[in-house]
């Protein structure tokens, strides 16, 4: 960290806009950089990166100049990002359920009161019986539909790793919904 950062962080800490804009202009390429390579994704990336100048303008009196300042970027943007995915996951979750509620057959109350019965035990099992590291890696794939490498890189863990957690989840599954498969 250089003295020229240290002062700019002391002084957006203090409300210097000024300062925040110097800092924009200084690591806007690095993060849109850094956000691209994970998001695949121009427009996400920029707004990204206004996003987290945003929490940081937000936050800023809670800033400590003597700390680097990109970690501390890269991290909100990390978590932005991964906020983003969880919310495709969720819109994905239900424009499938809409979907097969649209496009299912006229069944008895009996199969509606079984199916939801499944959907139920699925997302205990997931929520109460998975780790928490696989259940994330399972809920990015499954419900993101993200791919291995990708959830590697968005959790900077191998992609052996993320591998090995789904199959771990696909176990749990397995084992937990035995009666209803």
């Amino acid at each position: 960290m250089t003295a020229d950062e240290r002062d700019l962080v002391t002084r957006l800490k203090h409300g210097d806009n000024h300062a925040l804009q110097v800092l924009f202009e200084r690591y806007h390429p690095l993060l849109y950089k850094t956000i691209y390579y994970r998001a695949g994704d121009d427009q996400l990336s920029q707004d990204l990166v206004q996003e987290t100048f945003l929490k940081i303008w937000a936050r800023r009196s809670g800033l400590k100049p003597d700390l680097p300042f990109f970690p501390l970027l890269a991290k909100i943007s990390r978590n932005l990002l991964q906020d983003h995915f969880k919310h495709q996951q969720v819109r994905g979750r239900h424009r499938e359920t809409v979907r097969l509620v649209t496009e299912r057959e006229v069944t008895g109350p009996d199969d509606d009161l079984k199916q939801k019965m499944l959907e139920t035990k699925i997302r205990e099992v997931v929520t109460s019986k998975m780790p928490a590291r696989c259940r994330e890696v399972f809920s990015l794939s499954r419900g993101g539909g993200l791919k291995n490498a990708q959830i590697a890189e968005l959790m900077g863990i191998s992609k052996k790793t993320v591998e090995n957690q789904l199959n771990l989840a696909l176990k749990t599954l397995r084992k937990h919904l035995r009666d209803y498969l």
